[in-house]
């Protein structure tokens, strides 16, 4: 509708523009203002354009609106307010039309023309050997909405998991490992019950200790590395079963989560490590590849130390070896060449801001990328913190593993349902719970501004109202409740909707809303924005159900459309859930 709303004022006005010698108005756009007293859209033209028309925005602002208000098969009522602003009433059957015509179609998002763009999605990005802990949380799950959101508006997505999977550490759990397998597959035992991903994690934990007191044990485990790299068979079988170990752990947070990530999506730095030497040949092409103190370096005037002397961006260490810059380097050539990546967007926290502004600019600087239009995005996110507003931590100090955070809100989950509908079956309630726990703990996330730190609150996420997964969940949950006391089918019922009060109204515009609030998600990177969204349909939702009767209605063809308002209500509010990984309950 609001797309259809502009195109039809950019024609209505072409001729006035003319008139005033105004040639691009093509940036001309209507806006949702904050009051709805102040109108259902407002248009700023007359202050944009007031300059180049050469006359004051109020007298441009009252030649449009005699114009506008005129098109009575738009608007209801058309008017100037303040300087130059013009407030739109939509009429009530545009409103009608448009929203029965978004209620027929099957997909209720606006997709892309011409295919989208090709967009690459980085990140989890676990490390082998190591448990899950809450500070994977927020990359994991704002990476997965953000890859939801651009896949459902008709962009092609990859999604790739950037493991941890190579250089010395994995080469220390390798030799602490080592012997442990051999004797579990000597007696013919069920590796991946026996050495578990915590037991993994106590080895490496161990080693790591060792290796700092011993020398001796350094060396060893140098070795190691050395010959993991070299391609050494019983090294890489060792190296496999300790990845394959470590994964089956995260593929089953994975789907506690609801997360979009398979082993397909597994490209670690082992996988580009036959490509590292090519990479840093490719920069020496360019030129801009600098030995210092004899380590290859790239120096770009943009970054600068204390000092104001240049930085390195060093892509090749003095002994040969690479860092992770070179690993992330390749990843990119990789990733744009090969995967044909034309927006590749990285969700890591905040502190490798950095590290991503100086890759982006060496991989731009030395042409590396497949394509100088290919975009490169960083995402990054804030620390969930505890009470104490420090970073969420157990009483011994350790990060809180996210198994054990996610167990908690599910048991506190199941606490809540117990206590507000014992009526249910106690596999009902376990279901319930695993839904509503689940879903408090991702919402609670992706509610918050991403740039911010937040505290984490099992009190609040699971809170039945304010901006919480609950709230929504508990909407969604009664409007199918309606429906099954009506007896209807709420998956193939149909009615036209007509408006007899505001809250329909209301309703019906905040409904149309939620194609652009994807988009937005999209565009912006910002989970919050659907989340903020769908907290505000689920309010006007509430609103309508107070002052507008369903089933008690005497009118049929006022209670049929309530009906089928509800019903558009519930499927929106569930493909919002489920782009946000969040299961949308029928009963709670």
């Amino acid at each position: 509708m609001k797309k259809r709303l502009i195109s039809h004022i950019h024609q209505r006005l072409a001729e006035l523009f003319t008139r005033f010698g105004i040639e691009d108005y093509s940036f001309i756009d209507v806006q949702v203002p904050p009051d709805k007293a102040n109108g259902d859209f407002s248009l700023n033209a007359a202050l944009k354009l007031a300059k180049a028309a050469k006359c004051a925005p109020q007298k441009l602002a009252a030649e449009i609106v005699a114009l506008l208000e005129t098109e009575k098969d738009w608007f209801s009522r058309v008017e100037v307010a303040g300087p130059g602003f013009i407030n739109l009433y939509l009429a009530n059957h545009v409103i009608e039309n448009s929203f029965n015509e978004l209620a027929e179609q099957t997909v209720i998002i606006d997709q892309v023309p011409s295919g989208g763009e090709k967009t690459v999605v980085d990140y989890s990005s676990v490390n082998i050997a190591k448990q899950m802990h809450v500070g994977h949380l927020r990359s994991t799950v704002i990476g997965d909405v953000l890859a939801r959101s651009i896949e459902a508006l008709g962009h092609p997505v990859v999604r790739q998991n950037h493991l941890g999977d190579w250089g010395l550490p994995m080469a220390m759990v390798i030799w602490k490992a080592e012997p442990e397998i051999a004797a579990i597959e000597e007696r013919g035992g069920d590796l991946t019950a026996e050495l578990t991903l915590p037991r993994l994690e106590e080895l490496y934990k161990s080693v790591s200790a060792e290796c700092k007191e011993n020398p001796a044990s350094a060396a060893v485990c140098h070795d190691y590395l050395v010959r993991l790299q070299q391609g050494d068979q019983a090294m890489l079988d060792l190296w496999h079963k300790i990845t394959r170990i470590s994964m089956a752990e995260v593929y089953r947070i994975y789907r506690l989560l609801d997360v979009k990530l398979a082993e397909e999506n597994e490209c670690g730095e082992s996988f580009y490590r036959d490509m590292l030497a090519d990479t840093v040949a490719e920069i020496n092409k360019s030129g801009k590849l600098v030995e210092s103190q004899g380590a290859q370096c790239v120096f770009l005037d943009e970054f600068k130390g204390k000092d104001g002397s240049p930085l390195p961006v060093i892509v090749q260490k003095s002994d040969g070896g690479f860092n992770y810059g070179t690993f992330d380097l390749a990843a990119l050539r990789y990733r744009t060449a090969t995967l044909g990546g034309q927006r590749i967007i990285y969700v890591t926290d905040a502190r490798q801001a950095l590290h991503f502004k100086q890759i982006f600019a060496v991989a731009r600087a030395t042409g590396i990328l497949a394509s100088p239009e290919v975009k490169l995005e960083h995402v990054p996110f804030g620390s969930i913190l505890g009470e104490d507003n420090k970073p969420l931590k157990t009483r011994s100090g350790e990060n809180v593993k996210l198994a054990d955070l996610l167990s908690e809100a599910v048991e506190r989950a199941y606490q809540v349902v117990n206590e507000k509908n014992p009526g249910l079956s106690e596999e009902q309630k376990r279901q319930v719970a695993q839904t509503v726990g689940i879903g408090a703990v991702k919402y609670a996330d992706l509610s918050q501004n991403r740039n911010n730190d937040y505290v984490f609150s099992f009190d609040r996420m699971l809170a039945l109202n304010g901006n919480t997964a609950p709230y929504l969940q508990y909407a969604h949950a009664r409007i199918c409740s309606i429906f099954r006391r009506a007896g209807l089918n709420i998956e193939e019922f149909k009615a036209v909707a007509v408006i007899s009060q505001d809250e329909e109204r209301d309703l019906m515009i905040r409904l149309m809303e939620f194609s652009p609030s994807v988009a937005a998600v999209a565009n912006e990177l910002r989970p919050h924005i659907l989340c903020n969204y769908l907290y505000e349909l689920a309010a006007s939702f509430s609103a309508f159900y107070d002052k507008c009767p369903m089933l008690s209605c005497e009118d049929e063809k006022i209670k049929a459309s309530r009906l089928m308002i509800s019903s558009f209500t519930r499927r929106t509010l569930a493909k919002g859930l489920e782009l946000l990984g969040i299961s949308a309950p029928r009963e709670m």
